[in-house]
């Protein structure tokens, strides 16, 4: 075909020069790579498909290899389309096109044509069509872009990208400052007359810095709340020794935490002969406990026996400790963390995490939220259906805990279990908290439920589509499908939507009755219902990762939008018909 050099014809080439670019940038050399080494790479990490999470999921030589491929996908567009700009060049290249593809040289459009090429290629990397327009961030494809359009300012923002991230060691940063940078290298260069930007190339650069200002901007959040990864050389860690690890003496225990949960554990571990002390954040509490032998604000009428030792300093509480025990609410675990982290010994220390959430400033489980603070360490998630007032007074109880070392996961079983208090082991540490974290939401509707007088046929409807949607949210965010019908799961999820114990079972009882969701927080005297702050959570993940989630979405509505219970219930119930497996 012959697309002549008019208006119309500067149009068409543009729009083929676009599209030819936009297809060549949405090719998702990240996730490619992840499926290469048998892993979806949009459940890994951060979830992005570019060369920082692959280099943090796959590996070094892999995210070398992802950056330059979609360095080269952003940089050949442009030289392809620089090229059909200039008429000899261009001549050179109609030549060997097919005779379906060949068109005279549009000079027209050839001042504009390499800036399109290069903002097409970075939008096919933000959003690919293979991928459901769900993409990365475009850095590395708008890097190639740029570097064939003015290799002068992207070598100046290289030199800016290196130095905010070695000064930082936040890559978002490093890129949001170097995005910026260019534009402005652009303009001083001109004006300094180091280069001829022309000035679609200099507004391309400005978009291209707003662009990625903008698709940063979960990362900017994070920044400032001072939640966002640091991209660090991986520690190594001591493995500790199986004579340890087989080793059936008492031991020295911390539990992180003063709350009902935190005393029940502790006295377990004391029963179990093991010298504990409890920590917690409150002087006042600790002083009342310590007269009075029974935790009377969060533990009423269970004694707390001579030798368990309660106490505010921190780092007396885990000294000597073989087994921390991480057992706040997760909204304040990060705190807990970094007071903690100085006296913490990686080598020799099993850190076990019983708190049950999702952090709601970064969406990260607790083992990944530890991973982000702590480093490497020995993790161990403990979890199941176990209220505290039932296991402090020694009630037959199961839970499991779950670690990626079968030999720590089954030295922790031996150091908790005894006749009344049984434990299961599990290597699926992701599974096994998103099953404690996300039965609190549920056990929330099952208490609306309850609160409204709607009967049983509601609950067992309602515990059971839970189940499913768990085990839908759960698997996409990385756990076992299996794992969520286990102690964790449905154990889980069965004790805390049907107990006179469970917090957020009556936070939700509270709401079905019509009071409002902060005066029951107000009425709750500091004892936590971690399903509130949960389901905010899990409703973002929801959404960040596609997943069908009616349940949170309905519980969401009532306890944030402010919805009236019944009115959800109705909009649930006449959802379009489905399958049962859907």
């Amino acid at each position: 075909m012959t697309i002549p050099d008019s208006p119309v014809g500067t149009g068409i080439s543009i729009t083929i020069i676009a599209l030819g670019a936009y297809l060549v940038g949405a090719i998702p050399f990240g996730y490619l790579i992840g499926r290469m080494k048998g892993l979806d790479i949009r459940k890994h990490g951060s979830g992005n498909i570019g060369a920082t999470n692959v280099t943090r999921v796959v590996g070094k030589g892999w995210g070398r290899l992802c950056f330059f491929l979609d360095f080269l996908k952003g940089a050949i567009p442009v030289i392809v389309a620089s090229m059909l700009a200039e008429r000899e060049s261009s001549q050179f290249v109609v030549e060997h096109l097919p005779a379906w593809l060949k068109m005279e040289p549009c000079l027209r459009g050839g001042e504009i044509l390499a800036c399109v090429a290069a903002l097409a290629a970075v939008c096919g990397h933000i959003w690919p069509v293979y991928l459901n327009f769900k993409g990365g961030k475009g850095i590395s494809t708008a890097a190639g872009a740029i570097l064939a359009l003015n290799p002068l300012a992207l070598l100046s923002a290289g030199v800016v990208w290196v130095a905010v991230f070695f000064t930082s060691r936040y890559v978002s940063l490093a890129s949001i400052a170097a995005a910026v940078s260019i534009a402005v290298f652009c303009v001083v260069y001109k004006f300094a007359g180091l280069s001829n930007a022309n000035v679609p190339e200099t507004i391309l650069l400005f978009l291209l810095a707003a662009l990625a200002v903008t698709k940063h901007a979960s990362n900017i959040k994070r920044l400032r709340e001072g939640t966002e990864n640091k991209f660090e050389r991986k520690k190594k860690i001591a493995p500790l020794s199986m004579a340890a690890l087989q080793d059936s003496s008492a031991i020295h225990a911390a539990v992180l935490g003063d709350g009902a949960w935190g005393t029940a554990l502790a006295l377990t571990l004391h029963a179990n002969g093991h010298k504990v002390k409890v920590w917690g954040a409150f002087q006042e509490n600790i002083d009342a406990v310590n007269r009075d032998h029974e935790n009377k604000k969060f533990l009423a009428g269970v004694p707390i026996p001579e030798g368990l030792e309660y106490t505010a300093d921190l780092e007396y509480a885990v000294k000597d400790a073989r087994l921390v025990v991480l057992a706040t609410p997760s909204q304040y675990l990060r705190g807990i963390l970094q007071q903690f982290k100085p006296y913490l010994n990686a080598d020799t220390q099993i850190i076990v995490d019983i708190v049950k959430g999702i952090e709601l400033s970064s969406l990260l489980p607790m083992s990944e939220l530890c991973r982000q603070e702590l480093g490497p360490t020995h993790y161990v998630a403990l979890s199941g259906p176990s209220h505290a007032e039932e296991v402090a007074r020694r009630i037959p109880t199961l839970v499991v805990t779950a670690c990626e070392d079968r030999d720590i996961a089954e030295y922790v079983q031996r150091i908790f279990m005894n006749e009344f208090f049984r434990v299961y082991t599990s290597y699926d540490v992701v599974g096994v908290e998103l099953g404690g974290a996300l039965k609190n939401i549920y056990a929330i509707a099952a208490g609306i439920v309850d609160g409204a007088g709607m009967g049983d046929n509601s609950k067992a409807a309602l515990m059971t589509r839970a189940i499913a949607e768990m085990s839908r949210l759960g698997k996409r965010l990385g756990g076992k499908k299996e794992t969520f019908s286990g102690l964790s799961g449905v154990g889980d999820l069965i004790v805390t939507c049907t107990s006179r114990h469970s917090r957020n079972r009556y936070v939700g009882e509270e709401l079905g009755k019509g009071r409002k969701l902060d005066e029951i927080i107000r009425s709750m005297n500091m004892v936590v219902a971690e399903g509130v702050k949960t389901c905010e959570a899990a409703y973002a993940l929801s959404e960040r990762w596609g997943v069908d989630t009616p349940l949170i979405h309905g519980i969401y509505a009532v306890l944030h939008d402010g919805r009236d219970p019944r009115e959800v219930v109705r909009e649930l119930m006449t959802r379009k018909a489905k399958n049962e497996e859907e």
